[in-house]
């Protein structure tokens, strides 16, 4: 028999987004872009987006809260009854505009809808004990100083103890507090498109003020209004959104200026010499490449006549940067699916003057984006990535060129896969030689702001405002 009840449309996807990141390993962002939600109104999208995010960034609190008011288990609930609360305690603890009668009387409806009635009962009196209850001093309900932080901030145990230990417990609550924020909106223009001029008059006409990025050339960042990826700019081409940080790695790998330049004659690494001689036919690699942005990037700021190889393990995510590339109208890449831990298909090694190494990491540098990460890592799961990663930059390294560069990143802020993996390869290599330092001046930046006190440079959320990258550019000697 049919459960009429009711649940606004916004609410009831939310939840079903909120179940497929919790039964399927689904990824919300992914969800949220998808046209399953096309047809919602504006509004309802936002608050989908709102509830969807915002319960994913701080679940690790709402759970918390879940066992205080139900005075249960999580494992003694059922998972549509959790999602259900946590949706609820969202609402009445981060939401002040939404009426408490709201979200209280949908949760209930939605555990009611999902044929749970017998829950309702008890999500409705969690909810209410709650609202009547108002903000839990977690400092008289947690006495592990290390437990209360991880609740407080939504993040795992494990973790913080890991950026305490690291940065002292100042620095990691800022770290954690940053990754709860919505990331800012960073983009870069595309000239192939639409001229730069007719862009920022389209921009301004719809309220979006925007500033140059202080961190990576030619990037930009809107600090009023939004875009969504209906808006003309994106969904036409003129501009593609993608973070500072990653354009960063792109713009360390090759040359801004639009004109890729001849590594000198000499044993040692001369950006003057470096900067002087106009390299006539480069030859990019770009290793786990998909979806493209940097690849992309890559192409606009490379001579036309360069070669550019972009390999995926994947076969879909090589078609959804051929999509990118055609709307963006960047022609001329060469994309290979490819298995890069394992032997590449290029014939002779040593190919290369550039190699680009984006390595699949722990993606704990872009929890903004993707919360839900930070509840499925574990530190083995960071040691697995380890390994395959020094898999990953042996195999990048034999395709470099005497007097070329490798460029090794991830989006994640641990150091086993960043200046570890390094420190690991130098030692077997000792033919490559750290030049980021040299790279970042060239940009124009200052190095101390961002430089390791080992190897590479590292972002960081609460400190530039972008996703947590590390990036080390290393020169091949000759």
């Amino acid at each position: 028999m049919a459960v009429n009840v009711k649940v606004s449309p916004a609410r009831r996807a939310a939840f079903d987004v909120l179940l497929n990141v919790e039964t399927e390993d689904a990824y919300a962002s992914y969800l949220l872009a998808s046209h399953r939600y096309a047809g919602l109104a504006r509004e309802d999208h936002a608050l989908l987006q709102e509830l969807t995010l915002g319960t994913l960034r701080h679940q690790r609190q709402l759970d918390f809260l879940i066992e205080h008011f139900t005075r249960r288990k999580l494992s003694k609930l059922d998972v549509e009854v959790i999602i259900a609360l946590r949706l609820g305690l969202y609402q009445l603890r981060f939401l002040s505009r939404i009426p408490p009668h709201a979200a209280i009387n949908e949760s209930v409806n939605l555990v009611k809808e999902q044929r749970k009635q017998s829950a309702a009962p008890l999500v409705n009196a969690a909810l209410r004990s709650a609202q009547r209850t108002g903000d839990l001093d977690f400092s008289q309900s947690i006495k592990n100083p290390l437990e209360r932080l991880s609740v407080e901030t939504s993040h795992p145990t494990w973790l913080i103890e890991r950026w305490v230990n690291r940065f002292g417990q100042e620095e990691a609550r800022a770290l954690a507090a940053a990754n709860n924020d919505p990331p800012r909106i960073a983009f870069r223009f595309n000239a192939k498109r639409a001229s730069i001029d007719e862009t920022r008059a389209w921009l301004s006409e719809h309220g979006i003020r925007t500033r140059k990025s202080e961190l990576a050339p030619q990037a930009e960042i809107a600090e009023t209004g939004g875009l969504t990826g209906q808006s003309e700019p994106l969904s036409k081409g003129w501009i593609y959104l993608q973070d500072e940080a990653s354009q960063l790695v792109t713009h360390l790998t090759v040359d801004n200026g639009g004109h890729r330049q001849r590594m000198a004659e000499s044993q040692e690494f001369n950006p003057s010499i470096f900067n002087s001689l106009v390299m006539r036919t480069p030859r990019l690699l770009d290793l786990c490449a998909a979806p493209g942005s940097k690849t992309t990037l890559s192409a606009s700021l490379l001579p036309e006549r360069s070669l550019i190889v972009a390999g995926d393990l994947h076969f879909h995510r090589l078609q959804t940067m051929k999509e990118l590339s055609a709307r963006l109208g960047i022609t001329g890449l060469n994309s290979v699916q490819l298995d890069a831990a394992g032997e590449l298909p290029f014939g002779e090694p040593a190919q290369f003057d550039l190699v680009l190494l984006d390595a699949p990491c722990s993606g704990l540098g872009t929890l903004q984006r993707h919360p839900e990460i930070k509840w499925r890592i574990s530190p083995e799961k960071i040691g697995e990535l380890a390994a395959l990663q020094k898999r990953l930059i042996t195999n990048a390294a034999l395709q470099v060129k005497p007097g070329g560069l490798l460029t090794y990143a991830v989006c994640s802020t641990e150091p086993e896969e960043g200046e570890e993996i390094i420190a690991w390869f130098r030692r077997n290599n000792p033919e490559y030689r750290d030049i980021t330092r040299e790279r970042l001046v060239e940009l124009g930046l200052d190095p101390e702001l961002l430089l390791t006190a080992s190897f590479g440079a590292r972002t960081f959320p609460h400190r530039q405002g972008t996703e947590g990258f590390f990036v080390c550019v290393l020169w091949r000697r000759r």
